[in-house]
């Protein structure tokens, strides 16, 4: 005879599955900074707005051209962006970011980013250094609707942040 399943027991299974699977989307950070030359970087999450949380990069954000370049994973985490939802393509050298029903694509040595297909010109283009993509920060950061500061100072800071509304 075959046994009832728990209508709790299911949810929570198909809860598990759904999480194992990433079929619950990241959420958008609140800000994130990173400072040119060194390999750290921090952010602030919706659900803790009294503490960022630091994390450590391999490689350390530059400026060239008068842009922050970042490293396209760090970028794209300290964003919300969830890992399941940054790609490369090694043969066309091009990465894709999806975030909130937003896909950008950029292509390294390319001035043209697109924003759900739709192509938009840029002033420079993603640039690949030891074996790694640097993608201009304020581009990306603006396209999945934050804003971008740069402070000058001794640190050399890009902040980026999400608008009060």
């Amino acid at each position: 005879m075959p046994r009832k399943i728990n209508p709790l027991i299911a949810f929570l299974l198909a809860l598990t599955l759904a999480l194992a699977a990433g079929g619950v989307a990241e959420a958008k950070n609140l800000n994130v900074d990173f400072t040119i030359g060194y390999n750290v970087f921090g952010y602030t999450t919706p659900e803790d707005t009294t503490k960022s949380v630091n994390c450590k990069m391999d490689v350390a954000p530059f400026i060239e051209n008068d842009r922050a370049y970042v490293p396209v994973r760090y970028l794209a985490y300290g964003l919300g962006v969830a890992e399941k939802d940054v790609n490369w393509d090694e043969a066309s050298q091009t990465v894709a970011l999806s975030m909130d029903g937003t896909t950008l694509e950029l292509q390294v040595g390319s001035k043209t980013l697109y924003v759900n297909g739709k192509p938009q010109e840029m002033d420079v283009a993603p640039l690949m250094r030891d074996d790694r993509v640097f993608l201009p920060a304020r581009f990306v950061a603006e396209t999945f609707g934050y804003e971008v500061g740069y402070d000058d100072g001794p640190d050399k800071i890009v902040g980026i942040y999400l608008p009060q509304k």
